[in-house]
C-alpha cells in the first residue's frame, strides 16, 4: 500500500482517486480527534477500535479507527498489553487514554 508523501494530512494512497484525496483532506481530523479522545476518557477504561466505533455511532467506522490511531501516533492514547474479542471472535487491541 503506497502512501502519497506530500505533507499533507490525512495520508492517503497512490491509488486512491482525487476525489478521495479531496475529501478526505477535507475532514477535520483535529475536531475528530478530540472526540475519540473525550469518548475514551469518558469510558475510564481500554476501549478497542470497535468499541470506539459503538460509541461514536454518528461517526463513521473508518474515520473513529483512524482517530484512534492518529491518537497513538500523538502520544494521547496507548495500546495496553490487554486484548479482547471482537464480534468475530479475532483479539483486538485495547487502547487507553493518556490522562
Amino acid at each position: 500500500m503506497s502512501m502519497v508523501l506530500d505533507g499533507l494530512e490525512p495520508r492517503s494512497r497512490g491509488t486512491d482517486p482525487a476525489t478521495s484525496v479531496d475529501a478526505g483532506r477535507a475532514a477535520d481530523l483535529f475536531k475528530s480527534q478530540a472526540v475519540v479522545l473525550a469518548a475514551m476518557r469518558a469510558r475510564g477504561h481500554g476501549v478497542t477500535q470497535e468499541e470506539v466505533e459503538q460509541m461514536l455511532p454518528g461517526m463513521s467506522p473508518s474515520r473513529a479507527r483512524s482517530a484512534v490511531s492518529e491518537l497513538a501516533e500523538r502520544g494521547l492514547v496507548v495500546a495496553t498489553d490487554e486484548t479482547k474479542p471482537t464480534r468475530y471472535g479475532r483479539r483486538a487491541r485495547v487502547y487507553k487514554a493518556v490522562r
